[in-house]
């Protein structure tokens, strides 16, 4: 896919607001998709239509509880805390790479199992956290990492 095509593709799918907080959309709106990777974007295309059920990552902006599962800025409680603690934290969800999300009437660890039979479909290396209730994935990756790594929290 080029550039213009992950653009015009991941709006079928996502509003900018499932991928980033309050603060960040207010200031950005839709301009906030400059700040993800976009093989993450793409990976998440492929895999909302492989996976052909809606996708949650955040849903702030229709109610719901979740803000914090696309990009974390330095602002977000999550990131804030560690930083008042002054412990470092440098994570793929900071850099535009990651997302947690759920897929709709499945478990975290079914969508885990359905992304691994499926990896074929996908152009690029990805990781994905075990063991959490949630499917956490990102981009980041090293050369020497197989098409997909799998780490526990």
């Amino acid at each position: 896919m080029t550039d213009s095509d992950i653009y015009c593709n991941i709006k079928t799918y996502f509003d900018i607001q499932e991928f980033v907080g309050p603060r960040t959309y207010k200031r950005y709106g839709n301009r906030a998709w400059r700040f993800f990777d976009l093989r993450l974007l793409e990976t998440m295309i492929i895999l909302r239509e492989a996976f052909g059920k809606p996708i949650t990552i955040n849903n702030w902006h229709i109610g719901g509880r979740f803000s914090q599962r696309g990009l974390r800025t330095n602002v977000q409680p999550l990131v804030k805390k560690k930083t008042k603690r002054n412990k470092l934290y440098i994570s793929a969800h900071i850099l535009g790479k990651a997302v947690d999300f759920d897929v709709k009437g499945m478990t975290a660890r079914q969508s885990r199992a359905f992304i691994i039979e499926n990896i074929h479909l996908l152009p690029y290396k990805i990781r994905l956290e075990a063991g959490v209730t949630w499917v956490h994935l990102d981009t980041t990756w090293e050369d020497k990492n197989p098409k997909i790594h799998i780490f526990e929290p």
